[in-house]
């Protein structure tokens, strides 16, 4: 399976006392909105398991910006854990000015947004049923991001869309009024 690089949103808050970002990055087995290409998604409990226990070294950035580091893992300045809930992550931001200035605005709920970048190295298409399902049961996980507007970038949705175009070449599933729909969207 190739390698296709895919942001996903969440939610976070503050720990005042202690300067920390803390949260779930995702949530196991909760179905995503409707993203952008007509397919809901979810993540089966511990996905990130082996990703988490490589060396990999995992970045906190702002807006997804990568000259706005907030932490790493490498450095102890980001936790992440696998919990009966989903992926929790501890972020100690920097005391820097965008390291304050975040805790402010993400204290006062001016932001509140995660985003998170995967690859999907194990998934499952479901398209009998509408939208279509898509379930992620291991990936690898190399960045979590706090943003003012936790969305899906058009570049990462093209890439998911090429995934989800190449997962039903693989099935003998009868598409769905939907797929058809955005088949003839896409050009397909």
């Amino acid at each position: 399976m190739s390698k296709e690089f895919e942001i996903r949103s969440s939610t976070l808050s503050t720990d005042k006392e202690n300067q920390k970002l803390v949260g779930y990055v995702v949530r196991w087995n909760s179905p995503s909105e409707v993203l952008y290409c007509d397919f809901v998604e979810q993540f089966s409990p511990n996905a990130f398991t082996e990703s988490l226990s490589s060396s990999d070294d995992v970045r906190a950035l702002f807006e997804h910006d990568h000259t706005k580091l907030l932490g790493r893992t490498s450095a102890g300045t980001l936790k992440l854990e696998e919990d009966s809930i989903g992926l929790r992550f501890e972020l100690t931001p920097p005391e820097t000015t965008l390291g304050k200035d975040l805790l402010i605005s993400v204290e006062r709920g001016d932001i509140r947004g995660m985003s998170f970048g995967f690859w999907a190295k194990e998934e499952k298409w479901n398209f009998d049923t509408e939208p279509c399902q898509r379930t992620v049961s291991k990936a690898e996980l190399f960045e979590i991001t706090v943003t003012s507007i936790p969305a899906y970038p058009e570049s990462s949705v093209e890439i998911a869309k090429r995934s989800m175009v190449a997962a039903k070449e693989k099935t003998q599933s009868k598409p769905t009024a939907l797929f058809k729909q955005w088949l003839d969207v896409v050009g397909a």
